[in-house]
């Protein structure tokens, strides 16, 4: 009974073809079938279907480069160039990317190419090829003298627009999701810090005394 239904939901794809009057993504929406809906745009390659994955949201993050510092005390030291990079609408998940972004904090743009480098995931890819069109527009367009003379401040994503198609399946139709997600990364002009995350490790004496001050400031509730 399945194979008849599925017979005869293909037999009226030749009529959806000739009343459809428009683009192919509109016909793919009409057959609702994710093979098809793929099959009809590129988001790498066709920007006329740009519309369907970019997202409509404004971002303010690009607007950081903007800012005019006032002049400096010639006693004080020259203050860092900082470029704020963003890439919006990659076809990839924030869930998978945050742990790439999170990788690189901290590091010289050498060491966090290289990094990036080894690991065979998509984000990985996709990430590298952010930190190469950043290195260059930072060099090309906001002062920094040397490509290799700066290091990441900060790096995160945001989460983008999601597509929702359908496919063919047992009995019902399963719901496709594909995601995107912006990539945001902080370039700053120097040497990247010895210690990115401050460490809080503290000696004996100090965990001993912290040990005794918690057990002090236990109370018992309701009590005199």
């Amino acid at each position: 009974m399945q194979c008849l239904r599925t017979l005869r939901s293909f037999t009226r794809i030749p009529n959806l073809l000739q009343r459809a009057s428009g683009s192919w993504p509109a016909v793919c929406q009409t057959i609702h079938t994710s093979p098809f809906y793929k099959a009809s745009y590129n988001p790498e390659k066709n920007e006329e279907y740009a519309f369907f994955y970019q997202s409509e949201d404004k971002s303010d993050f690009p607007d950081f480069n903007t800012i005019v510092y006032p002049p400096q005390d010639p006693s004080e030291p020259p203050r860092p160039i900082e470029y704020f990079h963003e890439t919006r609408d990659l076809r990839y998940s924030q869930k998978k990317m945050w742990k790439y972004t999170a990788m690189i904090r901290g590091l010289s743009i050498d060491d966090a190419i290289r990094k990036v480098s080894f690991l065979p995931q998509k984000g990985a890819k996709i990430l590298k090829d952010c930190l190469l069109e950043g290195q260059k527009i930072a060099v090309r367009e906001h002062g920094i003298e040397y490509p290799s003379n700066m290091w990441i401040e900060h790096a995160y994503c945001n989460k983008g627009k999601i597509l929702y198609t359908m496919r063919l399946a047992f009995k019902y139709p399963a719901r496709v999701r594909t995601r995107y997600c912006h990539v945001c990364i902080v370039f700053r002009e120097g040497a990247p810090p010895k210690e990115y995350y401050p460490s809080e490790e503290m000696t004996g004496f100090e965990k001993m005394e912290d040990y005794i001050k918690k057990q002090r400031e236990r109370r018992i509730l309701f009590s005199l």
